[in-house]
Order: C-alpha cells, then structure tokens, then sequence
C-alpha cells in the first residue's frame, strides 16, 4: 500500500540523516583529538615550560663585577658591598606592614621609603631602605622573626681607586637607560643592569660583568608570592689586566693639571708592543661620584667637559709636529740636501699673502735638521710647495692620519686629512698653494688626536714597525681561567729609505740637544722629540710635544697636548720631562748634563 511505502521512505531519510550526524561526530572527535595529541605531545614541552615560567619567578641579586688591575696589579677599580632591605611579598602580604615599617624606622633612625625594586620586578620586590651599616644590619636581623618578609641582601658597589687620575682609562657604571633597551635586551642585559660607560669598563663589559644569583620564587595564579625556595648565589665577573703604570699615570696626570691651563691630554706608548703606559684627559672625573643624579649632572653641565676623552676623541691642528712628516716626505721624495741652507728672515712671500715665521726675527741661515731643531716655518714653507698638496696628503695618509689606531677603547675618532676634493665640495673652491704652505706646518683643516701623535711617534721610534696600541693584556675568571690575552698586532710597515730614517731621528735628537725642546733634556738618557705650537681659531694657541726615549735605544714614546697652552716648547717640554723622569727613576734635583 501507498501509506506503507511512505513509512519505508520516511524511515530511510532518517537513517541518511543519522549517518551524517554520526560522520560530523566522528570528524569533530578526529580534529580535537589531532588538537589534543598537538598541544599535549608536540607542543608538551614548550607549554610545560611557559607553565613553569608563570609559576616560577626569580629575584635578581646583582653580582660582583670583575676587578681592573694596573700593570703592577695596582686595583683600580673593585667591588664594595652595601646592604640593602627587601621586602618579598608573601601569600596575602603583598607589602610591608605598618608595624613592619615603624620597627625598622626605629632601627635605622630614620624614614623607610618603599619602592618598587625594579631588577627584582618579579614577585614585586619592594625595597626597603640601604646603605646600611653593619650595625644595622645585626639589629635587624636580630629581630627577623618578628619581621616577616623583610631580608637584608648585600649589594655590590663600584669603587675606584685614583679616580681622576684613571677615570677615562677605567670609565665608569651606571643603570641602562631607556634607549639602550632594545639593543642591549637582544644582547642578554635585564632592565635595571648596571653597564660599563667609558673606558675599559664599557670595551670590556661582557667580561667584567659576573652572573647574577637570587632567589627562585613561586607565586599563584594571581602573581602573589607563595614561597621562595631556592637560592643561586652570584658569580663575580672575569678581572681585567691592563697595561697601564699606575705610578706614570699618577705622574702624568699631576703635571697636566698643574700646567698652564689644566686641560688637555697625554698618551704613553711602549714601542716595543704599543701597550699603553700612561693615557690621561685633563680635567677627569671622580668615578666613585657619577652614580649619584647630582654629581653625574655636574660633571655633564661642566664646560671643562671631564667626561670627553680628549686622548682619543677630540680633534686639535698639530701644528709644527706635523713637519715630521712633512720633513719624511721632502727627503723620500726631493733628493733633498740635508746640509744646503736658506735664509730664514723671518717671513715668506707667496703672491700677494705673507706668511710668518714664529720667530719673528728670522732664524737666518738653516738646513734640514737645524730648521726642524728650530722649528723654522719659512724652510718648511717652501718645502710644502716643493711637495705639493698630493704629496702631503698621501705622506700623512702614509703614518696613519686620518684613521683610527684601533685601540680597545670606545668612541676613538679618526681625525682628517684635507684634500683639495674635500674642499671642493665642502666649501666650493678651489686649492690654492696658500692651502698647501699651512698643510705643510700642520695648520688649516687637518685633525688628529692625542693618541694618533702618540703611535705616529711610536712608529718613527720603531723605524716604520707600527704596533697597534692597546690597554688590556688578559682578562682571566676567578679560578684562573685565561679568557683573553692580547696578542702582538702590527699595521702596514710605513716603508721609507734608512738615509730618511736616520736624517729624522737626528733632526729629532738635535731638536731637545738645541733646538725648542731643550727642556726635556734628561741627564745620562737621550731624548729625541719635536714641539708644536699650533694656532687655534678658537682662542690661544695648543702647545703640543712628542718624543721618545732613549733616542740610541727607544723604549717609550709620548703625546703631550695643553689646550691653549701657547708655546710647546716652553710648556708642554717640562710635562715630558718629568713622564721621563719618573719612568727612568731619575732623580730631578740633579739637573742636566
């Protein structure tokens, strides 16, 4: 019958619905159980350990960073410890309690201030109060038990020893700031870490800094501190070696501020490995005082300008020093007669521009090495034409000028070398011989550092072998491990002729036997050098002196610059003196020989 087929059909229907809901259950079943065996199997392990990151929070006890040593293992910088109270927060107690504060009040006579403690931001460490003294810290924890919550923790602290004297060798620490974060997170740093600032605390950050230790923390689900229950103590960071005489640097530092002006710098080179004996930038800055927001901001606002390393980062003409390369290039180049004279009268004539001689009156009659003794402008006038400007520009290209020694420290600047393309498109003209005459004795648009003179020197002692300079020998851990040690690095030889090499170390030689840098002459030892007194748009002249001794046998080479100091030979030469005087262990109450 009809009505019977129609149950069959209706009956039908409800199997094929029933067969795609059952279809739909079974997909739905396979997709959340290929999600379970994902999350649960595949990505067990890195949820377990977000878990376990969520659950487990860790204090930061800031670790001991490692000790600066001088050559003779002088400590230049180490830690003290300070001790600090914190508070950990604990089930319900999430900050101290008034009874709490008011005892500790009475301890330490004087206002608890809570804070927030931002290198223990986990389990929101508040901190209490520090600097403590001893007394106060067994005061306290006489009385722990009563005190729920509170800790006294010590603190590492940076200490200097002859700050100023070192302060640009050494740097400084402070906290990370805000531009910093990003690059230096990347690097591994937390917010709230002390890093270097200058110096070698900043070149040789990722040694000195040790490993930090604390507590490990749990908390709930609410971020409330349940228990601590594990402590890592700190590791102190590696300690550094430098190269540094800390009785020269002393030395070096005393008679630059008591100079004629007090400012200005000084580098001492070993010759024989370009190790750095003495580096000094006048005025420096007590070290042990940056940390604080007023001295830090003192010294900012200072236009002295303490914390400018002007050994490697300030730019200054170089006046008559210059015409040590200026003298190089004449006898690689002109077949130059060291013996034949001209007439020095005081002053030389290019078109219709007069150019001066400093001495006035006129040195008259002068060769090679008598007009570098003398430091005649007229002769290395006419020198500098002779060469021309390309010859100048590739000859102090030649001793490095205009590039970076390669020091290991921050921030050194390379200095310039003009050419005529520089100024072509610097100031849209052309080169004239004018440009070249005032090249020649180190004037006009040509830059060096300190430092820069100090290896040009070097590199003359050493008859073209150019050491690169450094301040650090080794940085070695606790237990002794050797994590670096400095290894001999040399530029390109600068290739001249012996005739030149020897014409130019007698020139030197004469200069402090006769010549502007007599000042320096040392009784029983050597000295050859050459004095600079270069002009400066911005006020009075630089007084400049480079040297090195023993001239037979050189051991050390310096750079001695006294901004606005006038002469060099009457006030940078005495400075050089007494460098010489202590490093040899002369006696200055004995006078010339």
């Amino acid at each position: 019958m009809v009505w019977q087929r129609e149950e069959k059909f209706a009956y039908e229907a409800f199997l094929e619905k029933h067969k795609i809901i059952l279809v739909f259950f079974i997909l739905l079943f396979a997709c959340l159980s290929i999600r379970l065996f994902y999350l649960q199997i595949i990505k067990g392990n890195s949820y377990r350990k977000i878990s376990e990151q969520q659950r487990m929070h860790s204090t930061h006890e800031r670790a001991p960073r490692g000790i600066i040593y001088s050559a003779d293992n002088a400590v230049l910088a180490e830690n003290e410890f300070t001790y600090i109270i914190l508070f950990y927060p604990f089930g319900q107690h999430q900050t101290p309690s008034n009874k709490n504060i008011e005892e500790l009040n009475k301890i330490l006579g004087r206002d608890v201030k809570p804070t927030i403690d931002k290198r223990r931001r986990y389990g929101r460490v508040v901190k209490l109060a520090d600097n403590l003294t001893i007394e106060e810290m067994f005061k306290i924890q006489e009385k722990k038990m009563s005190l729920e919550g509170i800790s006294v923790v010590k603190e590492p602290r940076r200490i200097y020893y002859s700050p100023e004297a070192t302060s640009h060798i050494t740097g400084y620490t402070n906290e990370m700031n805000t531009y910093e974060v990003e690059e230096l997170l990347e690097q591994g740093y937390k917010i709230g870490d002390y890093v270097g600032r200058g110096g070698i605390e900043q070149s040789y950050d990722k040694y000195l800094q040790g490993k930090e230790g604390g507590w490990q923390i749990e908390v709930n689900a609410r971020g409330e501190q349940v228990k601590a229950f594990k402590y890592v103590s700190p590791e102190i960071g590696a300690n550094v070696y430098s190269t540094i005489d800390l009785k020269l640097q002393q030395t070096t530092y005393d008679a630059l501020k008591n100079s004629a002006t007090g400012r200005g710098a000084v580098v001492v080179l070993d010759i024989k490995t370009g190790a750095v004996k003495a580096l000094v930038s006048c005025p420096g800055f007590d070290a042990n005082k940056v940390g604080t927001n007023k001295d830090f901001g003192n010294y900012s606002r200072d236009k002295q300008l303490p914390f400018f390393n002007r050994t490697t980062q300030s730019f200054y003409p170089p006046g008559s020093i210059f015409k040590v390369v200026t003298f190089a290039a004449a006898v690689e180049l002109l077949n130059i007669n060291p013996k034949e004279t001209i007439n020095c009268t005081g002053s030389f004539e290019l078109g219709d521009r007069h150019y001066s001689c400093w001495y006035k009156q006129g040195h008259g009659k002068v060769n090679l090495i008598s007009a570098t003794a003398q430091s005649c402008g007229v002769y290395f006038y006419q020198l500098g034409l002779e060469l021309g400007v390309r010859n100048l520009e590739k000859y102090a290209k030649k001793f490095y000028l205009g590039q970076k020694t390669g020091i290991d420290l921050p921030n050194e600047k390379k200095g310039f070398v003009p050419s005529p393309e520089w100024k072509k498109l610097k100031m849209k003209m052309s080169w004239f011989q004018g440009d070249t005459v005032i090249l020649a004795i180190g004037q006009g648009a040509l830059w060096v550092t300190p430092l820069q003179m100090a290896y040009m020197m070097s590199a003359v002692a050493n008859k073209g072998i150019c050491h690169k300079p450094y301040i650090v020998d080794k940085v070695v851990e606790v237990n002794g491990n050797e994590l670096y040690k400095h290894v001999l690095e040399s530029n390109e030889y600068i290739n001249l002729s012996d005739k030149t090499w020897s014409l130019l170390h007698q020139a030197l030689l004469e200069t402090v036997e006769h010549g502007t840098g007599r000042r320096s002459k040392l009784p029983g030892i050597k000295v050859a050098g050459k004095t600079g007194t270069a002009q400066n748009p911005q006020g009075k002249d630089h007084a400049w002196f480079i040297s090195y001794a023993p001239a037979d046998n050189p051991e050390i080479a310096m750079a001695i610059i006294i901004e606005n100091g006038g002469g060099g030979g009457l006030n940078a030469v005495p400075i050089g003196r007494k460098i010489y005087e202590t490093y040899f262990n002369i006696d200055p109450e004995k006078g010339d020989q």
